[in-house]
C-alpha cells in the first residue's frame, strides 16, 4: 500500500478552507507515518506443522506479539516465525479466554517486507487463539 507523498499531503492541504485550517493532508502522513498497525489471525485449526498465516501489507517492524487462548490446552502455545526463524519465544496460549503477551522478541527476525508472512506455529494439535501482532510501518 502506498503511502501519500509530501506533494499529494499539500494538495489535501488545499482542497477546501477547512481542509487548510486543520492540514488534512499532513494529519494523514503523519498518521501513516507514526500510527501503530495491528495484524491478527485466529487459530481455529492444528497448526503445528505451521502455517504462513499473516501476509504483511507493507514493510512493518514487529513490537509487540498478543495471544488470547480460545481453549483449554494443557501445554498449548504458539510461537510467531518469519522464514522458519523464530521472532517470539513460545507463548502460552493454554488456558481459555487468558491473555499472554511474548515474553522475548529477536529484532535479528521482527523486520518484514511487504508481502512477506508471519509463520504461526503450535506446540498441540488442539490449540487454539487470536494472535494479534502490534507493529509500526517502515
Amino acid at each position: 500500500m502506498k503511502k501519500l507523498s509530501a506533494g499529494e499531503a499539500r494538495g489535501l492541504n488545499n482542497l477546501s478552507p477547512g481542509d487548510q485550517n486543520v492540514m488534512i493532508g499532513d494529519r494523514i502522513r503523519d498518521l501513516e507515518e507514526n500510527a501503530l498497525v495491528e495484524l491478527s489471525y485466529a487459530i481455529v485449526a492444528d497448526l503445528t506443522g505451521g502455517l504462513d498465516a499473516i501476509q504483511c501489507p507493507f514493510a512493518v517492524e514487529i513490537l509487540d506479539v498478543i495471544v488470547q487462548a480460545r481453549a483449554t490446552s494443557g501445554s498449548g502455545t504458539v510461537t510467531a516465525q518469519k522464514g522458519g526463524n523464530a521472532i517470539t519465544d513460545a507463548i502460552v496460549m493454554a488456558v481459555d479466554t487468558t491473555v499472554v503477551r511474548a515474553g522475548t522478541l529477536d529484532v535479528a527476525y521482527s523486520l518484514l517486507a511487504e508481502g512477506q508472512y508471519i509463520n504461526l506455529v503450535t506446540n498441540g494439535a488442539a490449540d487454539r487463539g487470536l494472535v494479534t501482532v502490534i507493529a509500526r510501518r517502515i
